[in-house]
């Protein structure tokens, strides 16, 4: 199961080759309807484990759909949303060309083509920031490599290699990264060939964009948290406009080694150190209403009331069967400044597969995959309460984005 959480399996070797497309003249559009929304389900095979992930964009919220008018997308990474610019990276695990290819949402509304990108084989790379139209940085799980390339003509400009920060005994990961104030910070994943942390501390890379050189490496080791960022949640490090303060979801060891607990971490605005009086222990939190110990929380979403939505696991749910189909996800809401989580009810766990959340209209959409249904389920941000299932899918719901 930690393979599909967060990394791939081999080392690339390959070298980088290059291929970029005309931008003045997008190509392949969808054929689906403008949409709002775009919308990622995967279709898995009887193990769980493999399958096929399909985008396509959408115009509401509300009715159902199938994939007949998807793309077709390497399984692992949700395809990344940044404004116009969508971002469709290889298969996780390594089974799909080793190509980044990048789409634009155009002014008829529809999904196109604006070029490629060819990166090492196996890379496992999981998340991109985009600093301005001709700068963005990859992650690149496998190779312990922050690669900053042109979104523009789809080049490779130069790489970030952070293999020397490597704890002993385990190797570096790059994960999900944020950008403030011309810093980006990339979370560290380290972990062994089990993909399990060895030390209980939590760690993130500092690069200086504006001098194209590493800074530092910060540590926090107060609070005993590991595995800095899920790699493949480009929201589980976020800028809180509150505060200004950074934030990031650590995922500790998935609840599976005991004591090595997951939770959040602060970086207050203007630092580049963690914050060593903060904390939110999501292995140790009590949880109203919820008879049940939480493990880790898989996708997680700053709202525009403050409170930080996520989807969390806990195994004791479903002890038994497959465990990328257990149905062990529960909606939760985060206080950040309480530092209090919230169990949200009315709606069955899901699976491992199914953890969308995204807002939109008022409502947090929550992805959900269980007896019931495969789909978005709204939860009403004023009323406080899921109100129902809104957009039935083909597939389970994996992700949904709003496009502008």
């Amino acid at each position: 199961m930690f393979k599909h959480l967060f990394s791939g399996l081999t080392l690339a070797l390959a070298l980088v080759a290059m291929s970029s497309c005309d931008n003045d003249t997008p190509n392949n559009p969808t054929p689906s309807a403008a949409g709002s929304f775009l919308i990622t389900t995967n279709v898995v095979n009887a193990d769980g484990a493999s399958g096929v992930s399909y985008f396509q964009s959408v115009a509401k919220m509300e009715g159902s759909i199938d994939n007949s008018q998807a793309r077709p997308a390497g399984m692992g990474v949700p395809p990344l949303v940044i404004g116009k610019h969508i971002f469709v990276l290889p298969d996780y695990m390594g089974s799909t060309k080793s190509v980044i290819t990048h789409y634009v949402k155009d002014q008829q509304g529809n999904i196109v083509e604006r070029g490629t990108l060819a990166i090492p084989t196996n890379s496992g790379a999981s998340n991109i920031v985009l600093a301005t139209e001709e700068k963005a940085y990859l992650s690149m799980q496998n190779l312990g490599i922050v690669m900053e390339f042109n979104p523009t003509t789809m080049q490779k400009v130069r790489d970030f290699d952070l293999n020397s920060l490597a704890q002993p005994e385990v190797r570096v990961a790059p994960g999900a990264m944020v950008l403030r104030d011309g810093l980006l910070f990339v979370g560290l994943n380290q972990f062994d060939s089990q993909w399990m942390p060895h030390l209980k501390q939590a760690e993130v890379a500092i690069i200086d964009t504006k001098a194209n050189k590493f800074l530092k490496r910060i540590v926090d080791t107060k609070h005993e948290l590991s595995f800095a960022t899920r790699p493949i949640d480009a929201h589980s490090i976020f800028v809180n406009p509150k505060d200004g303060a950074i934030y990031l979801n650590c995922m500790g060891s998935f609840g599976f080694k005991p004591g090595f607990d997951s939770g959040i971490l602060r970086i207050k605005k203007g630092e580049t150190e963690f914050d060593g009086d903060y904390v939110l222990n999501i292995s140790q939190a009590k949880v109203p209403n919820f008879n049940h110990a939480l493990n880790y929380l898989g996708t997680v979403r700053l709202a525009s009331d403050g409170k930080v939505y996520a989807m969390a696991a806990s195994y004791e749910l479903d002890a038994s069967g497959n465990p990328y189909l257990a149905k062990v996800m529960v909606p939760v809401c985060i206080d950040l400044e309480n530092r209090s989580v919230a169990y949200i009810s009315g709606v069955k766990p899901s699976n491992g597969h199914a953890v969308a959340v995204s807002e939109a209209n008022g409502k947090i959409y929550f992805g959900v995959s269980n007896a019931d249904d495969n789909g978005f389920y709204a939860y009403d941000l004023a009323a406080k309460k899921i109100t129902g299932l809104a957009l039935r899918v083909q597939g389970f719901p994996a992700q949904m984005e709003v496009l502008p």
